[in-house]
């Protein structure tokens, strides 16, 4: 098993730098203006798996913005976010790093994850969205064009199977 874990993630680490960035980009909007539905790829599926990461089952807390660290309220735009992990989740460590993507424009703030790097370590893809303990990321409209304040500048990142 622990070869092929090692296989497994050897391969998941080949993520070019421009994935991070682009990573949920062109996701379909529904006419409430949140993203759409979108399936987590086999491969992404795969590393979750060796990872100990459960859809359903594993999540830990977040400091959503690594750039705002536990700055309240915490105003967010649409856009691509970091985030880091405050606990551990499967055999990703506590300060691992989490890329994904804001929507604000709809009901609610939508963060989905895409890819997580282990502290010092390599790319790997992961499918996870950010929730309170009642599920939605609800705020307030902010001072700048199309941003949210949130109340709370932590959450938890759920591991899914797909997006929805």
């Amino acid at each position: 098993m622990r070869a092929s874990l090692a296989a497994l993630l050897v391969i998941a680490c080949v993520t070019p730098e421009g994935d991070l960035i682009t990573a949920g980009a062109n996701v379909p909007l529904r006419s409430d203006g949140t993203p759409g539905p979108e399936r987590c790829p086999r491969h992404t599926l795969e590393v979750m798996e060796a990872l100990e990461l459960r859809p359903g089952h594993s999540n830990a807390k977040v400091e959503l913005d690594t750039n705002q660290f536990e700055r309240e309220p915490l105003t967010v735009i649409p856009g691509p976010i970091e985030s880091v992990m405050l606990e551990p989740m499967g055999r990703l460590g506590a300060a691992t790093r989490l890329y994904g993507r804001v929507w604000t424009s709809g009901p609610r703030v939508v963060i989905r994850y895409y890819h997580a790097q282990r502290s010092g370590g390599n790319v790997l893809p992961i499918c996870a969205v950010a929730r309170l303990g009642g599920g939605d990321l609800e705020g307030k409209p902010g001072k700048f064009p199309n941003s949210i304040e949130l109340a709370w500048s932590r959450a938890l990142a759920d591991v899914v199977q797909d997006f929805l």
